[in-house]
């Protein structure tokens, strides 16, 4: 009898154990539905009907209040209408009490305060009772940072739903960086339960796009606030009328909502449906400048007008909405007008017609810090009025020899024989106007001026200089953007731009003329770290020096045919990956900055990664080669003279930047349109194909 007790227990302990493995493996690769915290009819977004804030959210794994999630620690019902709940978050507690008033509304008491009517939340949020005037605040132009917190509900439904566009990807916030004049994206991880959250640097009051694949949500923020967003995603998958219409489908109502510091601002921006009114610049073409400008100003009446209409039949929005729609739908029309410069480059005389210019002065002034950050369009604007107007002055940089002789003493290079030239050219130049022999003075003038500028270290400077003259020339700013803090952030955007294209520090001449014109601490520290960056890698040594190939005994070749095939004869057996690029060009350096992730793919291949620069200066050639770990045993670079490298390109029909062609093992150009680095998987498999 005990065997038979003691082999039941055995059987039935290994039957537990057995259970136990079965759960974990479902639960593991199947996870339960939990079952929910709180009773079904509590679940959703709560208004409290006082003001129309949103101020809670209840769901079945935990709560949103606060501009955070809770988590429930206890709940007790009283009665079939009451619930009784304890909340916790790091430490904190909080006790509310839940009664149910009908289907849609419910009185809250939390802790001691005062018993609260909220309504659930629909599909548009309601309008706020009372007119608020609270100004933005005051633009600092120093970098802080906001937290944006959120939950996606149902973001499993818009993944069976809408597959393309609601996969399991970072949360994303893009927003524009005035200092580098990009826009910059930062991510945050999704949980399990749809969570996600994300802090990231400001300047002042910026408008940001979020998750722009997913939502199209814009929204509006500012420094030092968390922001706390929901979005339904049930609310986003088409249906089949939105199939029928993109207006429709966007304009549909749909439950997001925001908490936190501006969050009616952002809730008003959503109950807020933009006319779907927009220049067509296709349609323009044929117009004259003050035509273009009269259609463009059509459109900006109508969109105005009806955000005035909007602003009239609900005359409690905020003050915020008001200023930052009216702010939004005047920069767009800026941003139009001024994008109208790229049609003048089809003209012989690139200029617009009389007054428009004059139009755009008068209407668009440069003098309200907030439009510089709290609208995306203004600072392309900005950059392209100012480019305009510095085209029309034609300020051609022009370098004199008294700043070449000034940058070599500061940088202690110069020669008491480069000083004594530059002495007697000035010496020379003042006679020119005065003496009889006037020619005689000019051609000794020109001998010199020649000798001069042959010198190498004269030739060098020369082009420092000319670079920064044409990359650091901040007079017609100066005059258009009167306001400081303006015209310091547009000056440090002008140094970004410096780094970003020469890839080299900047001269002890020019570190002190920023900090003489910039004051802003977050503006001089920005330039400092990149200085630093750059010049540490200007003292770096190139880790395969042998990459960079010396071409001087192909000076005398003056046919494309015989210098390409000299270039290529040493790889012929290897298929070669040929890359036309040059450091001016944007394109190309983001092309650079992901190559190698091409080259791991076809590591221990007999390929060639061989590259072209299109007049492209020798030390930013060098330092962005250092920068990006551009060398290696399989890798090869020309750069070749102006005239060589112009006539492999007609050669090749190179027209645009960045170009890759593909050169089969017995030296031809199979491909003259080769995918880039970009499409990593279909420039390898190219590549693999010609390696058969």
């Amino acid at each position: 009898m005990a065997m038979k007790i003691k082999k039941r227990n055995r059987i039935i302990l290994l039957s537990i154990v057995s259970l136990i493995v079965v759960s974990l493996f479902l639960g593991f690769f199947y996870p339960f539905k939990v079952k929910s915290h709180i009773p079904e009819e509590y679940i959703g977004n709560w208004i409290n009907e006082k003001d129309n804030n949103w101020e809670y959210g209840f769901f079945e794994d935990f709560i949103v209040f606060d501009n955070d999630f809770w988590d429930y620690q206890h709940q007790k019902s009283g009665n079939e209408n009451r619930v009784n709940l304890i909340l916790t978050k790091q430490g904190k507690k909080i006790r509310l009490q839940l009664t149910r008033i009908n289907q849609n509304q419910l009185a809250i008491k939390r802790d001691n305060e005062k018993e609260e009517t909220f309504s659930l939340m629909g599909k548009a949020y309601p309008n706020y009772p009372n007119k608020e005037i609270k100004p933005f605040s005051t633009p600092t132009f120093q970098i802080d940072s906001v937290t944006v917190i959120g939950y996606y509900r149902n973001l499993d439904k818009g993944i069976k739903g809408f597959v393309e566009r609601f996969f399991r990807s970072p949360f994303e916030i893009a927003i524009s960086d005035f200092i580098t004049g990009e826009e910059v994206k930062y991510y945050g991880d999704i949980d399990n339960l749809g969570r996600f959250k994300v802090t990231f640097p400001v300047i002042n009051t910026q408008e940001l796009y979020v998750d722009w694949k997913r939502t199209r949500i814009r929204a509006v923020v500012e420094p030092g606030e968390t922001l706390f967003l929901f979005a339904d995603i049930s609310d986003y998958i088409p249906t089949a009328t939105d199939k029928k219409s993109y207006e429709a489908y966007t304009d549909r109502s749909k439950q997001v909502l925001f908490m936190g510091n501006n969050a009616r601002l952002n809730n008003e921006i959503r109950q807020y449906t933009s006319p779907w009114i927009s220049v067509d610049k296709s349609r323009l073409r044929n117009l004259d400048d003050m035509e273009y400008l009269r259609a463009c100003e059509d459109v900006y009446n109508k969109r105005i007008g009806q955000l005035n209409e909007h602003i009239e039949k609900n005359p409690t929005v905020s003050e915020k909405f008001r200023i930052y729609k009216q702010k939004e739908e005047k920069y767009d029309f800026a941003f139009n007008l001024m994008q109208h410069r790229f049609a003048l480059y089809e003209r012989a005389h690139p200029r617009f017609q009389d007054g428009y210019i004059k139009y755009v002065e008068e209407n668009f002034p440069l003098n309200d810090e907030l439009d510089y950050t709290l609208i995306r369009y203004f600072n392309t604007f900005l950059s392209d009025y100012i480019g305009y107007v510095g085209e029309t002055l034609n300020t051609a940089p022009n370098v004199l020899f008294d700043e070449i002789g000034d940058r070599l003493q500061a940088d202690g290079k110069l020669t008491p024989d480069i000083q004594k030239q530059i002495k007697e050219i000035n010496e020379l130049a003042g006679k020119i106007d005065s003496v009889a022999n006037r020619d005689i003075i000019a051609e000794e003038l020109r001998t010199r001026t020649d000798k001069l500028n042959a010198n190498d270290l004269v030739k060098e400077v020369a082009g420092i200089l000319h670079s920064e003259k044409s990359f650091l020339n901040t007079a017609v700013a100066d005059s258009l953007i009167i306001n400081p803090n303006l015209r310091e952030l547009w000056i440090t955007n002008r140094y970004h731009y410096w780094f970003e294209v020469l890839r080299k520090p900047l001269s002890v001449q020019k570190q002190v003329a920023f900090k003489q014109q910039v004051k802003n601490p977050s503006f001089r520290d920005h330039i400092d770290k990149i200085q630093k960056y750059y010049g540490d890698i200007a003292n770096e040594d190139i880790t395969y020096e042998a990459s960079l190939k010396n071409t001087k005994d192909l000076n005398e070749y003056k046919e494309a045919e015989k210098i390409f095939e000299e270039l290529i004869k040493p790889y012929k057996g290897k298929v070669i990956y040929v890359d036309f690029w040059g450091t001016w060009c944007s394109g190309c350096r983001r092309d650079l900055g992901i190559v190698n992730n091409l080259k791991e793919k076809l590591q221990g291949e007999d390929v060639v990664f061989m590259y072209f620069a299109n007049r492209s200066p020798e030390d930013t050639w060098k330092n962005l080669i250092k920068e990006m770990n551009l060398t290696g045993e399989n890798v090869v670079h020309y750069r070749l003279p102006d005239v060589q490298q112009a006539m492999i390109e007609r050669k090749l029909g190179v027209a645009v930047f960045p170009t890759y062609i593909l050169i089969n093992k017995e030296g031809i150009v199979v491909n003259s349109k080769a995918k880039s680095p970009t499409n990593i998987d279909g420039a390898v498999q190219e590549i693999k194909d010609l390696l058969k």
